[in-house]
């Protein structure tokens, strides 16, 4: 009887493991489309240990892409209350709510027939509570704390940017001067009924990214034994539960889950690849010729740093000149010189920049994918294993080319002549600081163009106009050591990188959705849930991470 048993058990087992691999890349397969605007949250810390958090979110979904017939909302732990829940769209009560299959811990809400449409807005609020917030401080015995992270979205469907306000409404009996935030400085604070209120405002947050905001108070604005600690780890001892189905299931679902990590893991790289596979025989000898950015293209490069490639070799022509970083804004010297050499995907990247300084993001697309194809027809009849081991040889000469200079001006003139071709290191920012940390370096000439880095060095700008041809009168550069040049370099490459697009997943995995896409499967969902990846937390104390999990539909 104890074998029959068993042997129903384990079939049970397999093919529970096969639903659940089989389902989950299914879950992943989908491609919404949609932007976030606005997300304001409120969590009101109360003196029980539980929280009131509430939301409200402006989805837009994009024109084409699927209707967002559910949206689910990370939590901080799983002690919510699903009957304290409430939710609405469109002032519209949406009473389908339960917990989420996607995010882990989180809520899941079903909008039905009041899914956000093709080109809609929805205005989503919700509310619930949550237990077990409060923990003990790090730092003061004698404080309490709390860090929280609003939710959050996958890349790969929402893009665009957010105004993120998160609003913390300290427990009742705080005064103003004993709060303490933690990593973050606060926007502003506030009394609003009794309570003190710290609020963040980012006007430019990017919708898949995770913030964590915390703040401290004295305990005796809590009640006792509400104050959670974070209990030391240890392992179980087995030996009396191998043979327990519930161990059996508990090992299922733990596999179950780091498949399901790798899956996402996986399908992020996925998303990143945008060179469309060889599909002929592979040719033989290197494809010579290509520009920086070509081969940037070819090596498969982040494509932040393919577009900062583009718009530094802009700036050192004296063709833009930025004028902010963030936002990113850059102005075009107008007219261009009838005799300026200058690329399609530059002349592009011109053609991009709208009437307010900022490159549209649509049009940017449309370029990577056009030069995305045009560097993969150059490498027919080629091996593409030989000319990316070539081009990585160039970046490295390059290198040795800057190196290898013998006085601060030529330095600095080797440094900026090859300034895209040492791009293609991978560690480029260790390697720059590496160089220049204990030469000095005569600015480069098209170094004006750069707005920010003059603030940022001090030094004057010269009068003198620095033409793209190299002509005018001379002017006398200002020497920097290597260290701060080094720096002042690296900062604004990084700046450029990540305001040039609003998110390079995003960017990346509509690119690669046209120029590399997916196989296609025999099965599809039936569901078209909105809310990506998202999820919520708020945990231990300053200086503590938050940990929580992932997921979306």
């Amino acid at each position: 009887m104890f074998k029959a048993r068993s042997s129903a058990m384990w079939r049970l087992l397999c093919l529970v493991a096969f639903v659940l691999i089989a389902v989950s890349p299914v879950v992943m397969a989908q491609d919404w489309s949609f932007t976030v605007p606005q997300n304001t949250v409120n969590v009101y810390i109360n003196g029980d240990g539980t929280a009131r958090i509430v939301y409200d979110i402006v989805f837009v979904n994009d024109p084409g892409a699927p209707a967002m017939d559910g949206i689910d909302v990370g939590m901080p732990n799983s002690s919510y209350d699903l009957s304290a829940t409430s939710a609405s769209l469109n002032g519209v009560p949406i009473t389908n709510i339960d917990h989420s299959p996607y995010v882990t811990p989180g809520i899941g809400v079903e909008l039905g027939s009041h899914a956000i449409g093709s080109g809609q807005t929805g205005q989503f609020h919700f509310e619930t509570t949550v237990q077990n917030l409060v923990y003990k401080d790090s730092k003061d015995e004698e404080y309490a704390s709390v860090e929280f992270s609003p939710t959050w979205f996958d890349g790969s469907m929402a893009h665009g940017t957010t105004r993120l306000e998160v609003n913390l409404h300290l427990p009742v009996g705080v005064t103003s001067e004993e709060p303490r935030y933690h990593d973050e400085p606060f926007t502003e604070a506030y009394f609003e009924d009794d309570r003190v209120v710290y609020s963040w405002i980012k006007e430019d947050a990017q919708p898949d990214r995770k913030y964590v905001f915390g703040v401290s108070f004295p305990r005796r604005v809590v009640d006792e034994g509400v104050i959670q600690t974070t209990p030391a780890f240890t392992f179980p001892d087995l030996s009396s539960c191998c043979s327990s189905p519930v161990f059996w299931f508990g090992g299922m679902a733990i596999g179950w889950a780091v498949l399901s990590f790798l899956g996402k893991r996986t399908q992020k790289q996925r998303r990143m690849k945008y060179m469309p596979p060889a599909v002929s025989v592979e040719g033989s000898g290197v494809k010579r010729g290509l520009t920086a950015v070509e081969a940037a293209i070819l090596l498969e490069a982040p494509l932040d740093k393919v577009m900062t490639m583009i718009l530094f070799g802009l700036v050192k022509k004296g063709v833009i000149t930025v004028e902010s970083e963030k936002p990113l804004r850059v102005k075009v010297q107008e007219p261009l010189p009838e005799d300026l050499k200058l690329r399609y995907y530059e002349r592009r990247f011109i053609n991009a920049i709208g009437d307010d300084g900022q490159p549209a993001e649509g049009a940017l697309r449309e370029l990577i994918i056009d030069l995305i194809g045009d560097v993969n027809k150059k490498l027919t009849g080629f091996s593409r294993n030989e000319t990316k081991v070539y081009y990585k040889d160039i970046a490295a000469r390059a290198w040795q080319q800057v190196e290898a200079a013998d006085t601060p001006q030529v330095l600095g003139e080797r440094w900026g002549d090859g300034l895209e071709w040492t791009m293609l290191d991978d560690d480029w920012d260790h390697r720059t600081r590496e160089v220049f940390r204990d030469r000095p370096v005569v600015l480069p000439r098209w170094w004006w163009y750069y707005r920010p880095w003059v603030a940022s060095t001090g030094h004057a700008r010269p009068s003198t106009p620095m033409p793209s041809g190299g002509g005018g009168a001379p002017v006398t550069l200002p020497t920097l050591p290597g260290a701060d040049f080094a720096n002042t370099v690296v900062t604004g490459v990084e700046n450029a990188a990540n305001t040039v697009v609003s998110s390079v997943e995003s960017f990346t995995s509509r690119i690669t959705g046209t120029t590399n896409p997916p196989p296609k499967t025999s099965s599809s969902s039936s569901s078209s849930r909105g809310g990506g990846y998202s999820c919520a937390c708020a945990c231990a104390c300053a200086g503590c991470a938050c940990a929580c999990a992932g997921g979306g539909r």
